[in-house]
């Protein structure tokens, strides 16, 4: 019996989205948008995915009731990873999921017919076949199998730039144009110093360079060693730094991806190791958030862009934000 992904949603491009999904991942898909029928199959079918469609708080909460009364408030089939919430409006205009257990991936549509929304699918479906596995982590297991992969051991905290300046050649060699490839090297850049001053703590949960300054020079071994992963399949690139802590914390990651930064308030808080909220601005700008976190023992962050023929369309493109979190 094959697993299910389970769509509710009634509209024509998220139907075309899912089935290109259910092809790739191998899962029968089936869509209801009756209440009963949808907690029905997440409590007695195996269900491998959940995509849900509401474009307001009231319709959201009574579909969070629904299978909280008849699921249960603690079934092991109410995983957070599971559910995927689509959405045409952006993260910050759905602030009600952050509250709620249920929530794990989002989905910001942006296609605007249903071949659009196959092809999205299609990028989407290896981030899904990853999460049905036991563990999602590895920018392998999020691109077709063909993909080039390059992966850069960070020893020391000052390798950054270098590391950042060699992608910077690389996306441009790779015909993407200048202004896309400064936007991927400091989303990149945030990533490493975050796995750098944000992710190490000591025994009691402290973050142990929580006031250092960000130039500062760290030897990066043993635990504290850094991974930047480079994937590429000559339509997106995707890069992931992982480290060794498993620190991150899903509600304040969450919490500032939802907040809408001035460019004042960007700059002020990045005098603060490991804010963070660059992160929101990457994906302002167009780019994927991968969050995959074993707790206390790794994490791994990666940034997903697309290459589009101008910058508009670029930070326009069709975009999500995934969260895994493993105890």
């Amino acid at each position: 019996m094959k697993q299910i992904l389970l769509l509710v949603s009634n509209r024509p491009d998220d139907a075309a989205f899912a089935q290109k999904i259910a092809e790739i991942c191998e899962l029968e898909l089936v869509r209801s948008v009756d209440l009963n029928t949808v907690a029905a199959t997440i409590k007695d079918k195996d269900v491998g995915a959940i995509f849900v469609d509401f474009v307001n708080a009231d319709g959201f909460r009574s579909f969070e009731s629904s299978i909280h009364d008849q699921v249960g408030l603690f079934s092991d089939r109410l995983n957070s990873n599971r559910f995927h919430y689509l959405s045409d409006s952006d993260f910050e205009e759905r602030k009600f999921l952050i509250e709620s257990s249920l929530f794990g991936n989002f989905i910001y549509r942006k296609f605007s017919d249903v071949a659009k929304a196959a092809k999205a699918g299609i990028r989407y479906a290896y981030v899904v076949k990853a999460t049905l596995g036991d563990r999602a982590f590895g920018i392998k297991n999020l691109f077709h199998p063909k993909s080039q992969i390059q992966v850069i051991q960070v020893k020391r905290s000052t390798q950054k730039q270098q590391v950042v300046e060699a992608l910077r050649a690389y996306l441009i060699k790779a015909k993407y144009p200048t202004r896309m490839a400064n936007t991927i090297a400091n989303a990149v850049d945030e990533l490493i110093m975050n796995s750098i001053f944000a992710a190490p703590t000591d025994p009691l949960g402290r973050r142990t360079y929580e006031q250092t300054p960000r130039d500062a020079d760290i030897m990066l071994e043993d635990k504290a060693s850094i991974e930047v992963s480079i994937a590429f399949d000559g339509v997106q690139v995707g890069i992931a730094t992982t480290d060794q802590y498993g620190s991150i914390d899903k509600q304040k990651v969450l919490k500032h991806l939802a907040t809408l930064y001035k460019d004042e308030q960007y700059k002020m808080k990045l005098s603060v190791a490991g804010a963070g909220i660059g992160l929101a601005t990457t994906f302002r700008n167009g780019g994927s958030l991968i969050f995959l976190c074993e707790k206390n023992s790794k994490t791994e962050v990666c940034v997903i862009f697309e290459r589009l023929d101008n910058i508009r369309e670029f930070k326009d493109q069709f975009r999500y934000i995934v969260n895994q979190y493993y105890y």
